[in-house]
């Protein structure tokens, strides 16, 4: 058996593919080259057909697989299913040091892990016990680990270590089926059970083993001389590739730095497929990375998995048991419709969602579907009918008992239920990564399925709800990864994953301490002492120093992994604008590069976008007879933004309706308060009684739900009520009111206003005031008696014109906090302002504003930006509430 042993770089595995290369020449098919994962030996099979070998598919696999083809007969224990008997384990063993926290789902994660890190290095339950160390949670540890143990013999599954041992006497005694030669490249941690495998094969065959040379595999090294192994070392020949350190002000400066240099070099000349990104913080970097590529157009493949919890597919298939678990309730099935293939962007869904909305909580499939119009009425609206049926088949699984093997075949009929996108010739790749996810997420949801029923005792009835627990644990630690074979790609690679690579330009990203290097998570069961007394016992589980000299060896691989340009980088600052603590590992480099502001290169060029405006002839008659009669709160909707007054005033775009907490606001609040207000004025008597009324109708109309908000919101507007009740500025005794009053007038001869006076009082001398009650703070009433408005103008021309009333006043009342009056007055009443004198020009003004909107302007410019965060129409309108940064250089633009 050799050991081939050198730095990064040295030619490791370039000597053991040349020697691949000349079995392959020779036609002698005894030969299998292993390495540690499926992406490796994917990526190794590829560029070795690339040039020009032939070969079976077989010849390069990945350890996991080699040793499946002697212990196929073994049923593995997946880490999911171990998950799931810890759970059962410590709800059983009843521990008192963990029964504080056995129910919570990352203590058992955590316990699970360490169970699996055990095993992985050896040592089951008995060894354990045999040397167990002191610390205060080791006996507990070892009740779970022996419960799991028996659990595991029970169900005849073995964890990997033991099939491990298995496959290394299957080998020992049986051979390997003509193999002579065995390379194994790119492991850098060999436990206990794999180097078993591994002196199996050197028995049968010609075996060589690559190491990296560093203080993480310094103990390994002596260990594998020991067994037997002579040591080859391979200087360093590669010369190094030029370093460049970036730093950034922030994470998504960062990633757009990495994405502008792709750019450049791809415009060069340099495909993407010679360009890698090396991530050691996938959850913070691959996010961004994501959306930072596909905004610069750069494709690229992640070799990273993503929780398969998340993918739509299973959340749909979840969502739908769930959704029928809790009675159906509308908010839950209508996530799970707004999910299902071909109904995600119908008219039909649509509509019903707003329906949904309009009166959630509600719950049940009867009361769903009566939403819904008559089946006949279109294809989509029966297409929904049908779903809803179909969704209604689940109800039977509500009162069965079932083995878990059983359960598992009946929902294995969910899939069903979602029915895959029709696959198009011609697709972009991007489409076909889709489709194969779908697929993928499926396959995963039936191995969750049957893993849930390899962990349950297979003879035990369980109602649905007690199996469903066991899929959901499962399903939470299931990771999904999506078969990608673009070829021209960048590559995003993890720390391990890229110790194999080599590419001329490589990325490696996040260089600041707690990320890369990380630090070491604290055990929860073992101290760093008691690790160390394991190790003395021979079972070599990692300790603190063992994590930091990992570390150390990812960061001299990750930066080795170039051969022409290396670019490192770290954000200066968090989130929070806390500076960073750069990576202790950039201490010997040179000083850091500043990014620079980067954007996107446009992908398409296209013509300077004219102006906002509809010429359409036949459109603007249509626009000409639709704004004959306007109303005062749209022309003041069209002064603050035309696009505005275009969407909800013109087109009459509905919104979407509020969430149940959120259904009383501001505008519901104000709609209560004038309600209130219009009966009191015509019926006089107890305000509260009169608020107690209106208040009950609406909640009931709108849905309003009880709770603490709600109540604080009504005491709020009772208090306001009576304190204006009370209120005595305003002498009523002088004055005959006429409250809540339309008014239509002409303003000329192709135009009319319309509106609603919330009160018009009229003195002894036929003179008129108009009163509109605002259910705001003083501070924003008075900005009313400012600014570009129309409404004080123009009710006094009602006054005059529809009511013929002499306009003596216009006075805003504010009504939140406390009452103030302010406006203006021909006599100077309650200390108003006088009547504006370019109030008489509000017809020629308000004519022009009808021609504007006539010919056509919609363009979105409103007139205060700030009331753009509140506007219904903000998502489709484009504008930018805030200034664009200015941009230094252009991405793809040297």
């Amino acid at each position: 058996m050799r050991l081939i042993t050198g730095p990064a770089g040295s030619g490791k595995t370039a000597w053991v593919l040349d020697r691949f290369r000349e079995a392959l020449r020779a036609n002698d098919p005894a030969v299998r080259l292993l390495v540690p994962t499926a992406t490796m030996a994917q990526h190794l099979g590829n560029q070795i057909a690339r040039e020009g070998f032939v070969f079976r598919r077989g010849l390069i696999e990945t350890l996991n697989a080699f040793v499946e083809t002697q212990v196929s007969d073994f049923a593995p224990a997946s880490d999911e299913i171990v998950y799931l008997l810890v759970e059962e384990a410590i709800a059983r063993v009843d521990r008192p040091e963990f029964r504080r926290v056995a129910r919570m789902h990352g203590f058992c994660a955590r316990l699970a892990h360490a169970i699996l890190e055990f095993s992985a290095a050896g040592c089951d339950s008995g060894r354990l016990a045999a040397c167990l160390p002191e610390a205060p949670l080791a006996a507990a540890f070892l009740a779970v680990y022996q419960e799991v143990d028996r659990a595991l013999d029970r169900r005849g599954l073995l964890l990997r270590a033991k099939r491990l041992e298995c496959a290394a006497a299957r080998i020992h005694s049986g051979g390997i089926a003509g193999i002579r030669t065995i390379w194994l490249d790119g492991f850098h941690a060999l436990p206990d059970p794999e180097l078993a495998v591994i002196r199996a094969l050197g028995r049968q065959a010609e075996l060589t083993l690559t190491l990296p040379d560093s203080p993480a595999t310094r103990s390994l090294r002596a260990h594998l001389l020991a067994c037997g192994f002579s040591e080859e070392r391979f200087e360093k020949r590669r010369g190094s590739a030029a370093m460049v350190l970036v730093k950034a002000p922030r994470l998504e400066r960062e990633v757009e730095e990495i994405a502008h240099r792709i750019r450049k070099q791809n415009a060069a000349g340099r495909p993407f497929r010679e360009i890698g990104i090396i991530v050691r913080a996938a959850e913070t970097y691959v996010p961004l990375l994501r959306a930072a590529l596909e905004r610069f157009g750069i494709p690229a493949r992640f070799y990273f998995e993503t929780p398969a919890a998340q993918h739509p597919a299973v959340r749909f298939l979840t969502g739908a048991v769930d959704a029928m678990l809790g009675g159906w309730d509308h908010r839950a099935t209508l996530g799970v419709l707004r999910l299902a293939p071909r109904f995600a962007d119908s008219p039909a869904l649509d509509r019903l969602d707003f329906h949904v909305r309009e009166q959630i909580p509600n719950a049940g499939l009867a009361a769903l579907k009566a939403l819904l119009p008559d089946p006949e009425s279109s294809f989509s609206e029966s297409a929904l009918h049908r779903f809803l049926e179909r969704l209604s088949t689940l109800d039977e699984f509500r009162g069965l008992k079932l083995t878990p093997p059983d359960w598992a075949a009946r929902l294995s009929g969910l899939r069903d239920f979602y029915r895959l996108p029709r696959i198009e010739d011609g697709a972009a790749p991007e489409a076909a990564l889709l489709w194969r996810g779908h697929a993928e997420a499926l396959k995963l949801f039936d191995q969750t399925l049957s893993e849930a029923a390899m962990a349950l005792e297979p003879g035990r009835l369980l109602r649905l709800e007690d199996f469903w627990r066991a899929v959901k644990s499962i399903l939470r630690l299931k990771q999904l990864r999506v078969p990608d074979g673009r070829r021209d790609v960048v590559h995003v690679l993890s720390a391990y994953e890229a110790r194999q690579w080599t590419l001329p330009v490589v990325f490696v990203c996040g260089l600041v301490e707690g990320q890369f290097p990380q630090a070491p998570r604290q055990d929860l069961f073992f101290s760093d002492a008691a690790r160390h007394s394991l190790q003395q016992s021979g079972i070599r589980v990692r300790t603190a120093a063992d994590f930091d000299e990992e570390e150390r060896a990812l960061f001299e691989s990750a930066v080795s992994r170039a051969t022409m340009l290396a670019t490192l980088s770290y954000p200066e600052f968090t989130a929070r604008g806390e500076r960073n603590l750069p990576s202790l590992f950039l201490s010997r480099l040179l000083l850091a590069e500043p990014s620079r502001v980067v954007r996107p290169a446009p992908r398409f060029t296209v013509a300077a976008a004219p102006a906002a405006a509809i010429q359409s002839s036949a459109l603007l008659a249509e626009m000409g007879e639709r704004t004959a009669t306007i109303s005062v709160s749209n022309l003041e909707s069209w002064l603050q933004c035309p696009f505005r007054y275009f969407a909800g005033g013109l087109l009459k775009l509905k919104t979407v309706p509020r969430r149940p907490e959120e259904r009383l606001d501001y505008s519901l609040q104000g709609q209560i308060v004038h309600a209130v207000l219009d009966r009191w004025h015509k019926q006089p008597e107890d305000i509260s009684k009169i608020f107690a009324e209106v208040f009950a109708e609406v909640s009931e109309r709108e849905h309003i739900p009880a709770g603490y908000h709600t109540e604080r919101l009504r005491a709020a507007m009772l208090q306001d009520l009576q304190r204006f009740a009370a209120d005595t500025q305003w002498q009523r005794n002088g004055f005959t009111s006429q409250p809540e009053e339309k008014f239509q007038f002409a303003l000329n001869d192709s135009l009319e206003i319309t509106g609603r006076i919330d009160r018009l009082d009229r003195d002894e001398h036929d003179a008129g005031y108009v009163i509109d009650y605002k259910y705001s703070a003083v501070e924003q009433v008075k900005k009313k008696r400012s600014g570009n408005q129309l409404q004080g103008p123009l009710y006094l021309l009602a006054t005059e014109k529809h009511f013929h009333v002499r306009p003596a006043g216009m006075f805003f009342v504010a009504l939140k906090g406390k009452v103030e009056y302010v406006g203006w007055s021909e006599s100077g009443l309650l200390g108003s302002d006088p009547i504006p004198p370019e109030w008489s020009q509000t017809a020629e003004r308000v004519a022009e504003i009808a021609a504007q909107i006539r010919q056509g302007r919609i363009a979105p410019m409103p007139a205060d930006r700030k009331i753009c965060g509140y506007c219904d129409s903000r998502d489709i309108c484009r504008i930018e509430v805030t200034g664009a940064p200015g941009f230094a250089e252009a991405a793809g633009q040297p």
